[in-house]
């Protein structure tokens, strides 16, 4: 299955060429884990996860077409 990835910030740094939105395949039944996997992202790395625009968690299952974001969490006022 493929699935849009946006990627911001600092997890830029993992995305294919740098590019902070890309296509990824993933085997069906794919996790937000095998997103972080895929993309070779430490586990020490903090990310805010949405897929389809809603909050979520590594073992969120994925499917075909979903959109998925990742940023790094918010501080400051």
């Amino acid at each position: 299955m493929k699935v849009h990835v946006n990627t911001f910030a600092n997890l830029r740094d993992y995305a294919p060429a740098g590019k902070g939105s890309f296509e990824l395949a993933l085997a069906d039944g794919a996790s937000l884990a095998d997103v972080f996997a895929a993309l070779r992202i430490p586990a020490t790395v903090q990310a805010v996860m949405l897929v389809n625009g809603r909050r979520a968690d590594a073992a969120t299952q994925l499917n075909s077409g979903d959109e998925v974001t990742l940023f790094p969490p918010m501080e400051g006022g």
